[in-house]
């Protein structure tokens, strides 16, 4: 299994935007080709100056699928979420490959 997780730092300000967006929208079309599976939201608990920081973290079953999805589909969906939210949101992205559940 591999995840891509996606952090995000979001300006207090459009927190409560940001949010609704990414679970009416965001998740929906993250999701939509079948390609990844199942997303983890989370809120990732440091002490920020500025912000909140959270991880959204999407399954995909093998890595074909995974880079499939990036070549495909990711970059439309993510240029929409950055030409809403932008300059009061930055992120970064990060493949992990599973190696073990427990």
């Amino acid at each position: 299994m591999y995840i891509y997780n996606i952090t995000f730092n979001i300006d207090n300000e459009i927190e409560k935007d940001w949010l609704q967006y990414i679970k009416e929208t965001f998740i929906p079309k993250m999701l939509r080709s079948g390609l990844l599976q199942n997303a983890i939201t989370s809120k990732i608990m440091v002490d920020e100056a500025q912000g909140n920081s959270f991880s959204i973290q999407f399954q995909a079953a093998n890595k074909d699928d995974l880079d499939r999805f990036i070549q495909n589909e990711l970059y439309p969906i993510l240029n929409e979420l950055h030409l809403k939210f932008s300059p009061k949101m930055v992120y970064f992205a990060t493949e992990l490959d599973v190696i073990d559940r427990q």
